[in-house]
């Protein structure tokens, strides 16, 4: 068993429902999560103070044993992604929003795109937009406060009125992209009653393939454990393990 972790890096809490979900899949791993919680969340802030908060986080993440880095985090991934594969000699993915397959699903209809305010300015996902969006009419909307809303109500996420941060109108489906988003995955898709997209099982298949994880024999395999580093690290663990809690009793 390969020693080194697989780390996952996000502005806050959002990249734990991404880390959840490579974990409910291959449990075998070794994992370390970096939530930069103090500075969260960083799609409201320039591109200049993303990047720096970003390259702090990596040299940060890059002395421990390091197998793959996994960007939770759509902004950072827009912004960074390129920069920090140049740079590092481990494989590093990116989330980026799911609009391919949301497209394809309302093909003739109206897709919504929540997302931050520098993901959606970014060159990465308006080329995305603009590859997938022929059949499509895409709507983009940037709910400015909902992610620092989501970091501070994390214990209590019930309280968060969506009525405030998602826009009126009727669509065929919605794309979350926002990790931060997929944490109020069911609540939006209720508000908005349409289906609701996101990048993460995209993420985690790229990742498997990108580290070459196996998924034989994880059943059999005993669960590791998961390495929390960083300032916030106390209340990522817990937010994680609470969201493992209310996966199983719902």
């Amino acid at each position: 068993m390969d020693k080194k972790y697989i780390a996952f890096f996000d502005s806050g809490v959002g990249g734990l429902s991404l880390l959840k979900a490579c974990r409910d899949r291959y449990p075998q791993e070794r994992y370390l999560y970096f939530g930069d919680n103090g500075n969260a969340p960083y799609g409201n802030r320039g591109e200049g103070e993303i990047r720096a908060l970003t390259e702090r986080a990596f040299e940060k993440l890059a002395r421990y044993p390091i197998r793959a880095a996994v960007i939770a985090c759509n902004t950072v991934t827009a912004e960074c992604a390129d920069g920090l594969r140049a740079r590092y000699s481990f494989p590093i993915v990116g989330i980026e929003p799911a609009i391919k397959p949301a497209a394809a699903f309302a093909r003739g209809g109206k897709v919504l795109v929540l997302a931050t305010k520098a993901t959606l300015a970014s060159e990465r996902v308006r080329r995305l937009i603009e590859n997938n969006s022929s059949e499509v009419s895409v709507c983009l909307h940037c709910p400015s406060r909902l992610a620092g809303e989501i970091e501070e109500k994390i214990f209590c996420l019930g309280d968060i009125d969506l009525s405030v941060h998602l826009p009126a109108g009727k669509f065929d489906a919605v794309v979350l992209g926002c990790t931060h988003y997929v944490l109020l995955r069911d609540a939006i898709g209720k508000a908005l009653g349409c289906p609701v997209f996101d990048g993460v099982s995209a993420t985690v298949d790229h990742l498997a393939q990108v580290a070459n994880i196996c998924s034989k024999n994880a059943e059999k395999s005993r669960k590791k454990g998961i390495f929390f580093i960083g300032s916030s690290k106390n209340i990522n663990k817990r937010v994680f393990f609470a969201l493992n809690k209310a996966n199983k009793r719902s």
